[in-house]
């Protein structure tokens, strides 16, 4: 079978197979580097698609609509500035706020009412209400400021130890 196959036709055929080995090689992988030189430059992309100048013609031309120029900054009127109560410092008010200002109101209303364990029990009501924002209510920083907004307010002296230090009843 190889007596069959002569030199010449055998050397035609490596050759064959290298040029188009070599040939897929580069148009795969060097495409760019080949394109460069041999000179051939890719077809430019336009920057608008064609639909896009479809729409265009369809859509007109975008112009400002009247009155909704520029003006020169002088023209411009701005009222004066007003200080607002607002700063850096200022923090929201939270469920131990709410809770002190209730307790307020209590001990307010308590003022002329000299029963001691009355306003204690409503006390321990008011706590319950807060009792779902026991992790975010410091209650013995409420306790201190109360105790000190009490004294001058109550007919009746409650002592530290009277006062609920814990939310469950």
């Amino acid at each position: 079978m190889f007596n069959a196959i002569s030199w010449q036709q055998y050397i035609t055929a490596i050759l064959l197979l290298a040029a188009a080995w070599y040939a897929y090689v580069g148009l795969r992988y060097y495409q760019p580097e080949l394109s460069a030189f041999l000179k051939i430059k890719p077809k430019p992309q336009p920057a608008i698609p064609p639909v896009a100048n479809q729409m265009t013609i369809v859509m007109g031309e975008a112009r400002p609509e009247a009155d909704t120029g520029l003006y020169n900054p002088e023209e411009l009127i701005f009222s004066s500035s007003q200080p607002d109560d607002i700063s850096d410092q200022t923090l929201l008010k939270g469920p131990g706020d709410d809770l002190l200002a209730e307790a307020v109101v209590l001990i307010d209303a308590y003022s002329d009412n000299g029963d001691k364990n009355e306003f204690l029990s409503l006390f321990k009501l008011l706590l319950d209400k807060y009792e779902v924002f026991a992790d975010e209510i410091s209650l013995p920083g409420i306790l201190k400021q109360l105790n000190s907004y009490a004294t001058d307010k109550l007919p009746f002296e409650i002592q530290a130890e009277e006062w609920p230090l814990t939310f469950a009843s």
